[in-house]
């Protein structure tokens, strides 16, 4: 068999939402979740487990969830620990649940950081509050770049592990002056360029939940224009109504919008059934050659993630292991350490740590026998 054959394969866009991570962006009180929760209950009709909630925050408490994780009141370490480690266990024998909704990836990113502020804390010794104070602090790691790599980490793990995605997150509105000089206002992401660099750029499909005002008479009839005095003065209407837009693609105010499809329109009124009529529209759109159905590519698709995500729930279990203890060995060169100065380390341990690691710095290790060898080293140094 020739490298060809090997390396190059076709591609047939996937078909089923599991496959996808979808971003649903709005202010607050916009509907996200419930557009989570209808849309759970639309697609998945017989299987009320197959969505599976985590909320990062209590929007859910005034709805009837039939599958949530408490995350507000747990912390990062229960978040990777117990959730992901037993959702890629369940992975290897076919997960009840194939959706996972992170309600909201604003909070995820926030609970990451008290976590990450905590271990980097430990990690070198100080006592900073805030992700920026380390940034301006610690010049030999980019903190940013390490919080991204840890929050994606986790979100990398579910989806090889088969998982599907809906990321709900808030939107705020900006000002941006162009290099002319002219200003505009947009709809836009709240989150920092690190929350952005992970959903934003991973999302497959994007729609920004947008609450649109219409001016009505005391009829409830649209104005076109407003009504004007004797003196041909504008008056504003003390009448009008809310709908809420799915918008699917960028408009002149709503920036955060798209995705990986052709056939997307620019908004859609608020619904379940909208969403689901877009999604589909946008998957058939992008089968031009393909002769099998939708219900067929969908069968092959499950079977071929579901084999995939036992098989790489595996290896992952095995990561996930070597990870831990990397963990608590490092823990255990940092508690050894303590008994001595900062003298008798540049003296007496660095230069061995050097031997072993190649450099002095075992916080950037992951080897894990490597790791062990500086544990019984520095365990058996005499002070």
């Amino acid at each position: 068999m020739s490298w060809r054959q090997k390396a190059v394969k076709r591609n047939v866009p996937k078909v089923d939402l599991q496959s996808y991570n979808v971003l649903v962006a709005g202010s607050f009180k916009s509907g996200k979740t419930r557009l989570w929760k209808e849309v759970m209950e639309l697609h998945y009709p017989d299987n009320p487990d197959a969505g599976l909630l985590l909320a990062f925050e209590d929007g859910y408490t005034t709805w009837e969830l039939d599958s949530y994780i408490d995350m507000h009141n747990k912390d990062w370490d229960y978040f990777k620990k117990e959730v992901v480690k037993n959702l890629v266990e369940e992975a290897k024998t076919g997960s009840i649940t194939k959706v996972i909704g992170i309600d909201t990836v604003d909070r995820l990113i926030d609970m990451c950081s008290e976590w990450f502020i905590k271990e980097w804390n430990k990690k070198y010794a100080k006592n900073f509050t805030s992700i920026q104070e380390f940034n301006e602090n610690i010049k030999d790691e980019n903190v940013y770049t390490e919080l991204k790599k840890e929050i994606w980490r986790q979100i990398d793990i579910l989806k090889r592990a088969g998982y599907g995605f809906f990321w709900l997150a808030w939107t705020k509105e900006k000002e941006t002056t162009t290099i002319d000089g002219l200003k505009f206002q947009s709809i836009e992401l709240m989150m920092s360029k690190t929350g952005k660099d992970i959903f934003e750029s991973q999302a497959h499909l994007v729609t920004c939940l947008f609450n649109e005002a219409i001016v009505t008479d005391k009829d409830g009839n649209e104005l076109e224009e407003n009504a004007k005095t004797k003196k041909n003065k504008e008056i504003a209407s003390k009448f009008h109504k809310t709908e809420t837009y799915m918008y699917f693609r960028p408009s002149s105010y709503i920036s955060i919008a798209g995705g990986r499809f052709t056939d997307l329109p620019e908004r859609v009124e608020y619904s379940a059934e909208n969403f689901m009529k877009v999604f589909e529209d946008a998957v058939e759109g992008q089968l031009k050659k393909t002769k099998k159905s939708i219900e067929e590519l969908r069968d092959e698709e499950t079977k071929e993630r579901e084999q995939r995500a036992k098989e790489t729930a595996e290896q992952i279990e095995e990561e996930q292991s070597d990870s831990e203890t990397a963990e608590e060995l490092r823990a255990s060169v940092a508690e050894e350490a303590k008994r001595f100065t900062d003298q008798q380390i540049r003296q007496l341990v660095i230069p061995e740590f050097r031997k072993i690691f190649g450099q002095p710095d075992y916080r950037k290790v992951n080897d894990v026998t490597q790791l062990t060898a500086a544990v019984e080293f520095i365990k058996n140094l005499a002070v």
